[in-house]
């Protein structure tokens, strides 16, 4: 455990936000957290961009996040990169100033599905619009000008790689450097048919009741099963069974005729009915979607993928980019084809293997893997006026 106690920080937008898809949000309310002190002129900042289902809540020991109530659960306390980030570490805390903020249709803090509707006061629930990366990019953009900070670094591991990218796309005046971990430049047809069925998932559950369900029966079932369909890419299949406990344990409650009769089996009803009591399922629906959508080529409307990346190279940001060997959520191919691209687009661009048994959740689980090339790189880009 973490030492440093932390809490989440607020910040209103008291403002209507334009949203991509032509829905309008009265005003957004921003939870975030922050770690080591800020330089005068705000020169030392890296925003991170969490995962898929991450939060806020990066480095420390934090045990309540206010208006969330039981999603804040006992594996949310540690940050999720408590290892990468503190005193000494590679996004060393008395060098550096890190911000990362809740995405915005998520569930632990930033307004989302569950936050009051201003019109009645209740959940906005199946009320709450469509989200892009472009609306998470531009609203990030609005917390770095409350905070008073003009230029920084970007670091996105699994989905906030793909946010980063895209902020250094939106906002290339403002990016010092990138570094994208286990991530790409657009979804694959296999996650965005993945995304899919994790949706349908959802939706197919009677108490979801077509997003209506607060203060009723929650659709958890469908809310694991989608977790199910989606851990598979988390992990690297090849070594799940050593992964999973030796033991079958019980059915969690999930299955009425079929029994567990493997271990792995076991583990992945373990790691959906866990994942169902900390998201919420409208919000894991608009984070998800977010994903499955996401083309910088579609997006820009640009005529090729190295033209959409025009705006980096002109801006001059170098790119540092993970790839994991074993990663079957963004496989290697992906990184590879992207550092491809950013060096035909003119973008000095550097890619580092990762070889790891782990698969996609190595850069949780084993922070040595990348020290050694991400702390130089942080400390040569930092001094990028």
């Amino acid at each position: 455990m973490s030492a440093e106690y932390v809490q989440t920080r607020f910040l209103s937008l008291n403002e209507p936000f334009e949203l991509d898809c032509g829905e309008r949000l009265p005003g957004v309310r921003i939870a975030y957290e922050r770690y080591g002190e800020m330089a005068g002129d705000g020169g030392n900042v890296i925003l991170l961009f969490h995962a898929l289902t991450g939060s806020q809540h990066a480095h420390g020991w934090n045990t309540d996040v206010p208006g969330i109530g039981s999603l804040w659960q006992p594996e949310n306390y540690e940050g999720w990169w408590d290892s990468m980030i503190g005193p000494g570490k590679p996004m060393d805390t008395r060098k550096y100033c890190i911000i990362c903020a809740n995405y915005l249709g998520s569930c632990y803090g930033t307004t989302g599905p569950m936050s009051p509707h201003p019109d009645d006061g209740k959940p906005w629930a199946a009320r709450f619009p469509h989200v892009t990366v472009w609306d998470q990019v531009r609203l990030c953009a609005k917390l770095l000008d409350l905070l008073g900070v003009n230029r920084v670094a970007l670091v996105g591991p699994s989905i906030g790689g793909l946010v980063a990218l895209a902020f250094a796309i939106h906002y290339p005046e403002r990016v010092k450097s990138v570094v994208s971990v286990g991530s790409g430049y657009r979804c694959n047809i296999e996650q965005r048919l993945s995304v899919f069925e994790q949706i349908l998932a959802i939706e197919l559950d009677p108490h979801f009741n077509g997003g209506y369900y607060y203060g009723g029966e929650l659709p958890n079932r469908g809310l694991a099963f989608a977790r199910i369909i989606g851990h598979k890419a988390f992990v690297y299949q090849e070594g799940l069974e050593s992964r999973a406990r030796k033991e079958v344990g019980s059915d969690c409650g999930m299955l009425s005729w079929l029994k567990p009769t493997r271990s792995t089996q076991s583990y992945m009803l373990h790691q959906g009915t866990k994942f169902a009591l900390r998201f919420d399922a409208n919000a894991y629906i608009r984070i998800a979607d977010m994903w499955g959508e996401y083309d910088i080529l579609e997006w820009t409307g640009k005529s090729s993928y190295v033209d959409a990346l025009k705006p980096c190279a002109e801006a001059g940001i170098p790119f540092l980019i993970f790839s994991i060997d074993t990663d079957c959520c963004f496989r290697p191919a992906e990184q590879q084809e992207m550092s491809r691209l950013l060096l035909e687009a003119g973008i000095d661009a550097s890619m580092h293997e990762i070889h790891s048994d782990k698969g996609h959740d190595s850069f949780l689980l084993e922070p040595e893997l990348y020290a050694g090339c991400l702390e130089p790189f942080l400390k040569l880009t930092a001094a990028r006026e």
